[in-house]
């Protein structure tokens, strides 16, 4: 099984980049390609083509680490594309795409910067840990 887990966020946006920061993270350490990914919508659903399984993580307006259903998962960069779930169901109907589950981490706001804050810091961990998790789940190859 072919598996991808892509990290979205904005490195000038503080703790939207959290979802870079959290695959980073996972690189080398998980049996799955990590990319990463500054833009959403069409682009994102782009980059998981052909994969089997595909795992978003990116910063939600919310609290902790969770899953987001897909369908509801609006991607936190800034763009002037389709959201992810309209790109998604638009590509499905030409090419095989991806089961997908998205991790999302909360964040209260995000301010120009290149530093997360103490608050989304202390929940990368958590954020690694369950992003493991749901790879063992859906393909049972952790290294």
């Amino acid at each position: 099984m072919s598996s991808v887990i892509v990290g979205v966020g904005n490195p000038l946006l503080g703790d939207d980049a959290v979802g870079l920061a959290v695959v980073q993270r996972l690189k080398g350490r998980v049996n799955a390609e990590v990319k990463q990914a500054i833009a959403g919508g069409l682009e994102l659903a782009e980059m998981i083509v052909g994969y089997d399984f595909a795992l978003i993580v990116d910063a939600f307006h919310g609290e902790g680490v969770q899953e987001i259903d897909v369908d509801r998962y609006q991607e936190t960069v800034a763009n002037h594309d389709i959201s992810f779930p309209a790109a998604y169901t638009m590509l499905s109907r030409y090419v095989r795409m991806p089961r997908v589950r998205v991790l999302g981490i909360g964040v209260d706001h995000m301010d120009i910067s290149e530093e997360l804050s103490e608050k989304v810091r202390i929940f990368i961990p958590v954020a690694v840990k369950k992003a493991k998790t749901i790879l063992e789940e859906e393909n049972g190859h952790i290294i």
